[in-house]
């Protein structure tokens, strides 16, 4: 832990956040519902586990979150919550999540110094699929960017897996309303309460950015496109969002709820709340080897919190109005032929002609032709018509759209691992080390390599994203002038070793997609996830 130092705040300041220090540095800082402590870390101040709600246990299991009762004896807020159940799984870019429990609504605050400053508010989501993560992974560690930016950096926690979007409405009735979303509510909560007490962390409710990747980015998405999300943030920043895991109509929905519930051996509601925690993670992990698969859970689109696909939504031009920084990095899908061992590259060519041909029906062949002729290598063209089909499409599909009506600015991440262990490239999950300044880490430095000129991407990638969390505009010292994305010139920053603005990169790989929506919809959840896979069964 860095050393503690003292930090010296204006009395009159102190007294009028409720924020004062003790003699070893720590921070006590009074909230609408107590009095929390915190610790003075380096140049910031932190403050950890910080609950937003109450365990959603017992009869609140399957239930929107309820706020805490109020508290009038100082709470330490020194430790991360534990993360919400799940299934862990062997993965370098999901650490420290073996330490869980249903009391996991928390969130975890990094600010220069609890005043009244007002400065820029950062919120991120993290990702897993909806089905993992965390915010105690060591990756989301918010110091750097607080002190750098002097920006006030927060990470949130939601309800995963069964816990946040078992969709019971159709088989329990109006009670359950809402459970197929519940973990999308859990972040409206969080984002609540950052609006009603940021300020006395020294952040400004009226400037807040939130930003994700992955899942979280998707869940960026939909919260830009849901009414129940609108004033609660300012600006969005979107890193490799996908149209994978976007939800799934009532239905299916249904379905998956029922599936659970016989693995489960429950009859209703009332026994899945009786159940403990292991055994909703053991009915889980029998529900992911059945024909749902991994990649079951998500939002619902249920009429009442999300009223139908977030990315149609938005492509209707029905979203928030904020500026919007989003982009994905240059091999996406590397990262699942190297973490989860799917040998991708050496997918067969007939089942790759069938997957693309699902899509894009007799275009398939000519399509594959395109990736073929800008790779030297047949492996190489899968890996990137993947991440195309994955992650790229869906963010151009995005920007497209949103350039119309708000700012919206694009990026491309380029920068290729150096890890002499494996061949990551510039895989999902590349560019976070850099986002939050922990490239010295040494797990990130397993997937990042020790590329010397590391520190200055960094520098730049910080920059940037401080820059929008503060104007609403990425350019900064180091970038060129950063244009806003139009489909016109389809201006791109490509983030790496060398960074410079590009129009429309990788255009003939993009113009094999057109007249595919990309909303959510078409192409299909089963169609998109089908490709990760190395055989003919749905993954």
């Amino acid at each position: 832990m860095a050393f503690k130092v003292a930090l010296i705040l204006i009395v009159a300041c102190g007294r009028m956040l409720g924020a004062s220090l003790n003699s070893t540095g720590d921070s006590v800082v009074e909230i609408s519902d107590g009095p929390l402590r915190g610790e003075a870390e380096g140049n910031v101040q932190v403050f950890r586990g910080i609950r937003f709600a109450q365990p959603p246990t017992g009869n609140l299991r399957f239930r929107p979150a309820v706020p805490v009762a109020p508290w009038t004896d100082i709470r330490p807020a020194l430790d991360f919550a534990p993360a919400c159940p799940q299934l862990v799984s062997i993965d370098p870019t999901e650490n420290n999540n073996s330490v869980m429990a249903e009391d996991c609504l928390a969130l975890n605050i990094w600010t220069p110094r609890a005043d009244n400053k007002g400065r820029p508010v950062m919120v991120f989501i993290h990702g897993g699929a909806f089905v993992e993560g965390s915010a105690r992974n060591i990756w989301y560690d918010g110091a750097s960017l607080a002190d750098r930016g002097n920006v006030v950096v927060v990470t949130l926690q939601y309800r995963l897996g069964a816990l946040g979007f078992l969709e019971l409405s159709k088989i329990e009735g109006q009670e359950c309303a809402q459970t197929g979303n519940l973990g999308m509510l859990d972040q409206i909560a969080a984002l609540r309460w950052v609006q009603q007490n940021i300020e006395r962390f020294g952040g400004n409710p009226r400037n807040v950015t939130i930003f994700g990747e992955s899942v979280g980015a998707t869940s960026v998405g939909i919260l830009m496109a849901i009414p129940a999300a609108r004033g609660l943030f300012h600006k969005a920043i979107l890193e490799s969002n996908s149209a994978v895991r976007v939800g799934h109509d009532l239905t299916r929905a249904t379905e998956l709820a029922r599936a659970f519930m016989k693995v489960a051996g429950a009859i209703g509601v009332a026994d899945l709340r009786r159940m403990t925690m292991l055994q909703i993670r053991d009915a889980q992990q029998k529900l992911f080897e059945s024909e749902f698969g991994d990649s079951s859970f998500g939002p619902t689109w249920d009429d009442v919190v999300v009223p139908r696909p977030a990315m149609a939504m938005l492509l209707a031009g029905e979203g928030a109005r904020v500026p919007v920084l989003l982009g994905t990095n240059l091999d996406e899908i590397r990262y699942w032929s190297t973490i989860e061992d799917l040998p991708l590259e050496k997918k067969p060519e007939s089942l790759l002609n069938s997957q693309v041909a699902e899509i894009l029906g007799p275009r398939a062949k000519a399509a594959i032709a395109v990736y073929r002729r800008a790779d030297a290598n047949y492996g190489d063209a899968v890996i990137h018509l993947g991440t195309d089909l994955l992650f790229r499409m869906t963010s151009i599909r995005m920007a497209e759209a949103l350039s119309r009506l708000q700012p919206t600015y694009n990026y491309l991440f380029t920068y290729r691992s150096t890890s002499p262990v494996v061949k990551y490239d510039s895989a999902h999950s590349m560019e976070l080390p850099f986002v939050f300044g922990v490239i010295d880490d040494l797990d990130a430095i397993a997937f990042t390599g020790r590329d010397p000129q590391r520190e200055t991407l960094m520098r730049l990638i910080q920059g940037a994203w401080i820059n929008f969390a503060r104007y609403g505009n990425p350019s900064s010292q180091g970038l060129p002038p950063w244009p806003q994305y139009d489909t016109v010139t389809r201006s791109t920053m490509e983030l790496g070793i060398t960074s410079r603005v590009i129009n429309d990169p990788l255009p003939a790989q993009r113009a094999v997609w057109d007249g595919v929506p990309f909303d959510g919809v078409t192409p299909t959840v089963e169609q998109v996830s089908s490709f990760l896979s190395h055989n003919s069964e749905r993954r």
